[in-house]
């Protein structure tokens, strides 16, 4: 299943059932989850990539839909013991 990035949640299928699942403040690092994430077969948005000279400060959020974000959850929670 593949899903388009997204900062914002708008035109996105279902946007209202989106939840957050993890946030990050690297958009790279933001991208590596969302690529785990659709690998797994999970579709994700990114929402707040786009930060300018703000990169590393502001939170993005890895959006996934509602009926997935316990599987992502735990998904991004394996990525981060492997640490």
């Amino acid at each position: 299943m593949n899903a388009t990035a997204s900062n914002s949640t708008s035109g996105v299928p279902g946007a209202m059932d989106l939840v957050e699942v993890y946030t990050v403040t690297d958009p790279n690092l933001a991208e590596i989850i969302k690529a785990s994430l659709q690998r797994d077969g999970i579709a994700c948005w990114i929402e707040g990539e786009n930060q300018a000279g703000l990169a590393g400060v502001l939170s993005i959020s890895i959006l996934t839909r509602a009926r997935d974000a316990d599987r992502a959850r735990r998904i991004v929670k394996s990525y981060e013991h492997r640490d």
